[in-house]
């Protein structure tokens, strides 16, 4: 039997203090290529910063055996140049540099795993840029700052700076998250080519269909331990039998397509002619738009198309060119982004990358009374009770007491939505939601936005996925290139050219 690359021997992670990986007995044998199930808060996320040397195993709880040309390794010593990551913890924390770079420049960081290009690259590197550049499409792209990407799109170059270094193992947690149709097919046929040409690839998913044929095992991950492994088909049967159940109570049905009607009722939201520029490029183009009460929209568009800007729009983010007209609810020009704040709430990926101290999931949930990143005031009575309320009212208690830093993905998310509801908003947004959640938090947090559309809260959502878009969604805009492709009621944006072309269907 060949020597593994990695293997690991009853190990148990534990990250302040908490017990997160428990008597992890795995290992990865050449030729590999493993997908890592589970659900928000199994553990996927440490296994794979385990893998990589980034975390160790407990004291006394377990070895972690790196074997290289051969030899057994204990140490973590020269392995990241081996195992590259890409992360939704990497992608936020491009979003939290200070300086600028381009993504030409993001992408050859990837030779020497730094945040800045310090050397120059070698024509032999240059060459191999190029690879990782066409394999992922993003040549339009490399002159744009990173910052200014959308989330789909700075995705795929965080892969390209990745494959750069030629890393013996590929690790990938949720890399499809925030990609559309298209990008995401893309992506998936890449990673199958990468794993053919002998890279082995171990990645995260919530999603049966994104397992690339080259896949060969699966794990799955519940509460810290490995409940079930080995060859895909067996090991990913049961687990998609289960998701399947799961979905099917909060899939798209058509009956979803026959909802909406153009009640003549005044509008929530008015705009017209409105242009946004971010620097001297046009994101938003001769926008016209209209939401009235009762309505609940759905947002659709390929990466970089203009849909998050479109969504800090209404929130007042951003302001539009002059000439432009956006009406919010009944505020006049003398009302202050503080009075809209309170009748929008706003849940976006962009904004948990924000988050960098540590916070309890109830100080988390309190900094929406002050719009803040961080608690940035004195917490009243009134506002404890309100976030107790919300806790309570969506059975996520256990999350108030917890280290916001120290929760997955998932559970992070689920937090800021109860962020985006202290103020009883009007209308709640939602940019991507459902990305990083697992099968059962996703219908969870789908029900949760069809009890608020009950009670009056109107919804506007991004998505990728149609199969994700919650039931009580009436209506549907699909961007293109900034401009508006078609908007109207879900049955007919749905069976519009536009969208078949985005979905591929």
């Amino acid at each position: 039997m060949p020597y593994p690359v990695v293997q690991l021997r009853d190990v148990d992670v534990r990250i302040d203090g908490q017990p997160v990986l428990r008597r992890i007995n795995w290992r990865l044998a050449p030729g590999e290529h493993w997908a890592v199930l589970g659900g928000n808060g199994a553990g996927k996320s440490t296994f794979l910063r385990l893998l990589r040397g980034e975390v160790w195993p407990s004291p006394g709880r377990g070895e972690r055996i790196y074997f290289v040309d051969g030899a057994a390794q204990r140490t973590a010593v020269g392995i990241k140049g081996r195992f590259a990551l890409v992360s939704p913890e990497a992608h936020d924390r491009y979003l939290q540099l200070d300086w600028k770079q381009t993504v030409r420049d993001v992408v050859h960081t990837g030779f020497a795993g730094t945040d800045y290009p310090y050397v120059r690259p070698t024509r032999e590197q240059l060459d191999a840029a190029r690879g990782g550049i066409a394999m992922l499409d993003i040549q339009p792209l490399l002159a744009r700052n990173v910052q200014e990407l959308s989330s789909g799109e700075l995705r795929k170059v965080l892969v390209a700076r990745a494959l750069v270094g030629r890393p013996q193992v590929l690790l990938l947690d949720e890399v499809c998250d925030g990609l559309d149709g298209p990008s995401r097919g893309k992506l998936l046929q890449a990673l199958d080519r990468i794993a053919a040409s002998g890279t082995q690839v171990v990645y995260t998913t919530h999603r049966p269909e994104e397992l690339i044929p080259a896949i060969t095992h699966a794990l799955v991950l519940s509460d810290g331990k490995i409940i079930r492994q080995g060859f895909v088909r067996t090991a990913v049967a049961r687990v998609s039998k289960r998701i399947g159940a799961r979905a099917a109570s909060s899939a798209v049905s058509n009956s979803v397509f026959e909802q909406g009607g153009e009640a003549a009722r005044a509008p929530l939201i008015r705009i017209a002619g409105a242009n946004v520029y971010l620097g001297r490029k046009r994101v938003l183009r001769d926008l016209d738009w209209r939401m009235r009460e009762g309505e609940n929209w759905a947002v659709f568009g390929a990466n970089g198309a203009g849909k998050s800007t479109f969504l800090q729009l209404i929130a007042g983010d951003i302001t539009a060119a002059a000439g432009s007209s956006v009406e919010r609810f009944d505020l006049a020009r003398r009302n202050t982004l503080w009075d809209l704040r309170k009748r929008i709430g706003y849940l976006s990926p962009r904004l948990q990358a924000l988050y960098r101290e540590p916070l309890t999931g109830a100080q988390v949930v309190a900094s929406g009374f002050f719009a803040s990143i961080g608690l940035r005031g004195k917490v009243t009575g009134a506002q404890s009770r309100r976030v107790s309320e919300l806790f309570s009212r969506f059975d996520l208690g256990p999350l108030s007491r917890r280290d916001a830093l120290q929760m997955s993905y998932g559970e992070f998310r689920k937090i800021l939505l109860l962020r985006a509801l202290v103020h009883q908003p009007k209308i709640l947004i939602c940019d991507e939601p459902f990305d990083g959640l697992d099968a059962d938090a996703k219908a969870e947090f789908s029900a949760m936005l069809e009890q608020l559309s009950q009670n009056g809260t109107r919804l506007i959502a991004v998505t990728h996925h149609l199969q994700d878009v919650p039931t009580c969604m009436t209506h549907a805009l699909l961007l293109e290139n900034g401009a508006v492709a078609c908007q109207g009621e879900l049955a007919d944006v749905r069976h519009h050219a536009a969208m078949k072309r985005l979905f591929d269907e």
